[in-house]
């Protein structure tokens, strides 16, 4: 197991049973950037497989994710919050473009263990990203909608 996997399990160890822990693999999100790219392969033996936590908060908005395949790594016991709506663009994405997505990724967990959101929250610091307000309310709408459809 590697070293920071081994850390936070150390440190959730013990934890009350209604406590649920997350984990957000989070790429950058200043200003409509981000800091670093590439599929999760590398991480999935240990933070899908490993890690101690009851929610993984995934970033899949675009190609620099990479695809799903990595989720067959996911253990049983662990939900997938997959990110595919970008908060780095004001731009919508299409819904049924969404909803295929989703119903890919449940090729590698069941349906009934993932859920919708954005791929990160609107402002990781006081600056925060180039979206008005009414585009990231735009945003929450279109995720709320999708994910009626999806789980009804």
């Amino acid at each position: 197991m590697c070293g920071y996997n081994k850390v936070n399990n150390l440190a959730i160890e013990g934890k009350p049973d209604d406590l649920v822990i997350a984990t957000h693999i989070c790429r950058g999100n200043y200003h409509s950037t981000y800091f670093t790219s590439g599929p999760y392969d590398s991480v999935a033996d240990y933070v899908f497989a490993k890690e101690n936590v009851d929610v993984l908060y995934l970033e899949y908005d675009d190609e620099r994710s990479g695809g799903f395949e990595p989720l067959a790594k996911v253990s049983p016991n662990k939900k997938v919050v997959l990110g595919l709506i970008t908060t780095k663009s004001p731009v919508l994405e299409d819904k049924q473009t969404i909803i295929d997505r989703i119903h890919e990724a449940a090729k590698y967990i069941p349906l009934d263990r993932l859920y919708l959101s954005p791929q990160c929250g609107f402002a990781s610091c006081e600056v925060g990203n180039k979206l008005t307000e009414a585009e990231e309310f735009a945003k929450i709408k279109l995720v709320k909608e999708i994910a009626e459809e999806v789980w009804g």
